[in-house]
């Protein structure tokens, strides 16, 4: 009677052992292993082993819990019938194999699951024991297998990046976040694959401030380009950027120091970084070494574009619009018979507006002149029509903010396109 007591509580305690490890192993997720490893870092250490090669712990935890259900079937079978006989067989049986599933493989996995992170604390370590006290049949089951097995397949790190944004997806269905703070989490996966040629400004769209400039020619020049910083070049060459000057520090030094017009002295560094590197990387620059611009170089220093802290921040949450990014829809009447325009201003009103006929006024002023004007014009750029004058006055990130229409002149004075580079 002992014999059998002792086959089946062993067979029992060894089987649901192997259930409750098999649980959790295959139930951790990365984010539980981190979370192990803020206080037990030697334990976390030991699952990301644990799921790197899964199939180790795996295939002890199947052979420990195949002999368990085997030896204690047949050890506790034989001892039950020497004692009470062939004709119980049957009904011993049935009873094992319903503690077997109920108590070994039901109750355990359950259990696994549902306290994964805590028995990680507990479980790991031994699970390793085992592992290395069993790597001789481990070794010898995975030759058997290999022929059967190909080549295993390389992680792809894509692959983690659409877990992410999965994980990101279920937490937004269970109401732990929003929508907005899925596409965040989204974007910002995304970011460590996007090269910053995708997100920078291109060279063209550019306002760039020269040595060779006046304190004041500098103003004006930054006065038609509402933004902050702007790159300054050395005589005019768009290819050799000393740094940048800021616009505050343009206008101060114009106020105490008028005596003085050269922009050296207020010159700043600036980044440098190549098209090839990703979005995440050039951001994680940007915080670490405070910087907020960042020239993009290609081949032979040739400068491609630029990248803000604006345009990165714009790739997490979306596009960010200040009172100079949303184009203004103004038409007034000025005097000389001069009208000043807001690059949002629809076309076709405009057009009636003036009273003449534009060739295919269609969207906002902005779209209209871009698309007359074969690209994205800069300040003091000319366009003429219908005997119109249109002086770009300013543009902002690749569209015109805003532009002067001079009264109506007689057709045909004018070339159809005149663009002039301030």
């Amino acid at each position: 009677m002992t014999v059998l007591i002792f086959s089946v509580a062993i067979a029992m305690a060894v089987s649901a052992m192997c259930s409750l490890l098999e649980a959790v192993l295959l139930s951790l997720t990365p984010s539980q292993i981190a979370d192990v490893g803020r206080t037990a870092p030697a334990t976390a250490k030991v699952w990301q082993d644990h799921k790197t090669h899964i199939q180790r712990p795996i295939a002890v935890i199947l052979i420990v819990n195949t002999l368990s259900h085997t030896v204690g079937a047949t050890v506790a079978g034989a001892q039950f019938e020497s004692l009470f006989g062939r004709e119980w067989i049957v009904a011993f049986s049935l009873l094992f194999s319903f503690l077997i599933l109920q108590f070994t493989e039901i109750l355990p996995k359950t259990l696994g699951v549902r306290y994964n992170r805590d028995l990680a604390f507990y479980v790991g370590v031994p699970l390793l024991w085992a592992v290395r006290i069993m790597r001789p049949v481990v070794t010898l089951v995975h030759w058997l297998n290999k022929p059967f097995e190909g080549r295993a397949k390389a992680s792809d790190p894509k692959g983690t990046l659409d877990e992410l944004s999965a994980l990101a997806s279920m937490a937004r269905v269970s109401n732990l976040i929003g929508a907005h703070e899925e596409r965040i989490i989204t974007r910002a996966t995304a970011m460590s694959d996007t090269p910053v040629s995708e997100i920078m400004i291109p060279h063209d769209q550019i306002t760039f401030v020269s040595t060779s400039q006046s304190l004041t020619e500098a103003i004006l020049t930054a006065h038609f380009d509402p933004h902050t910083r702007f790159p300054i070049c050395e005589g005019g060459d768009h290819n050799k950027v000393l740094g940048y000057i800021n616009f505050k520090e343009l206008i101060y030094r114009a106020r105490t120091n008028p005596s003085d017009p050269s922009l050296r002295g207020i010159i700043r560094p600036v980044h440098f970084t190549s098209s090839e590197t990703t979005a995440a990387d050039l951001l994680r620059t940007f915080v670490e070494e405070h910087v907020h611009m960042a020239v993009v170089r290609g081949e032979e220093n040739v400068c491609l574009g630029l990248v803000t802290m604006e345009d990165l921040v714009e790739e997490l949450v979306g596009e960010l619009e200040d009172e100079f990014d949303r184009l203004p829809r103004m038409c007034h009447a000025l005097t000389g018979g001069t009208w000043m325009v807001g690059g949002g201003f629809p076309a076709d009103r405009l057009s009636e507006q003036l009273g003449v006929e534009l060739s295919d006024p269609k969207g906002s002023t902005s779209a209209w002149l871009i698309a007359r004007m074969g690209g994205v014009p800069k300040a003091n750029d000319v366009y003429r029509e219908a005997g119109l004058e249109f002086l770009i006055r300013r543009t902002r990130r690749g569209k015109v903010f805003e532009v002067a229409v001079s009264a109506p002149r007689p057709v045909g004075e004018y070339a159809p396109i005149i663009r002039k580079d301030a």
